[in-house]
């Protein structure tokens, strides 16, 4: 019993190790609209801005580990294509370590073309992105987003990080669970929640309310600014905290330094900005 105790303790401190790495790298050419799926438990992504055919993956794992541990299993990495579907997935094992520790870590690069389909999901890690056009799925569990110049239908989600986007043109569904939410663009349509977080949306002009828009956070300040010519109906409340109001609009309803129900511009269309715990400002991006 002594002699096996013995030489698994060996074999626990001949499996210590310094810091590894290992990349994965693959092309592919394309038509004129693919599809990509990234796929990874803990990993940074960012998404770059290529040519239109192309489309190229890179995926760098790093280990570190010390102290006592099992033996390091390889990552299961896989980047395939079917037809213009291109999958990235990126996924550690559950490696043990007894006294001591194992981190391991993807960066994961993609080079996209102009117009691209993309859905990019993470438990753990942030997501940065270039301009891209196209139905954009950009998701983490815990990492902040980062984005510039997306144009489509766009959603982006955090469970816990803040969240900045600018340039969008399109339809707009951006929430946090926990963290700041700023967001800029030309919108067709604009959903932005935050749990716990500030927040502020500046509206271009060309954006249209031809369906409901909503923009609540549970803890933080609301900051909108509109164009002059938006049409909509705007309705907003603060539970807990103030209503500042530097715009012009033809009321119906009630105003109230907490509440707030009147016209844009003749519009039927809602636009509701609720604050649970924080102020609301309403003011021209103009």
């Amino acid at each position: 019993m002594r002699f096996t105790a013995l030489a698994a303790l060996l074999a626990l401190s001949y499996a210590a190790s310094p810091a590894s790495a290992r990349t994965w790298q693959q092309e592919w050419t394309v038509g004129a609209h693919p599809n990509v799926h990234v796929d990874t438990n803990d990993a940074r992504i960012f998404i770059h801005s290529g040519t239109p055919g192309h489309v190229s993956a890179s995926v760098d794992y790093t280990v570190t580990v010390w102290g006592f541990h099992t033996a390091v299993h390889e990552p299961l990495v896989t980047l395939t294509r079917d037809g213009d579907a291109i999958t990235v997935s990126a996924r550690s094992h559950a490696n043990i370590a007894v006294f001591g520790g194992v981190i391991e870590r993807f960066h994961i690069d993609l080079t996209l073309p102009p117009n691209c389909d993309v859905v990019a999901r993470g438990a753990d890690g942030s997501i940065e992105s270039e301009p891209v056009s196209g139905t954009i799925d950009l998701e983490t569990g815990d990492g902040h987003i980062t984005a510039h110049g997306l144009h489509g239908d766009v959603r982006v989600w955090t469970g816990d990080g803040g969240i900045d986007v600018d340039g969008v043109d399109g339809a707009l569904v951006a929430h946090t669970g926990d963290g700041h939410l700023h967001a800029s663009g030309r919108f067709d349509a604009l959903d932005a929640r935050s749990g716990d977080g500030r927040m502020e949306v500046s509206v271009a002009r060309g954006s249209s309310v031809t369906r409901p828009w909503s923009l609540t956070t549970g803890d933080g300040g609301i900051t909108l600014r509109i164009p002059r010519n938006l049409s909509a109906l705007l309705d907003a409340s603060a539970e807990d905290g103030e209503l500042h109001l530097e715009l012009p609009i033809t009321l119906d309803g009630k105003l109230s330094h907490h509440e707030l129900r009147g016209e844009l511009n003749g519009g039927t269309t809602p636009l509701r900005v609720k604050s649970g715990d924080g102020s609301i400002t309403l003011a021209l991006s103009e």
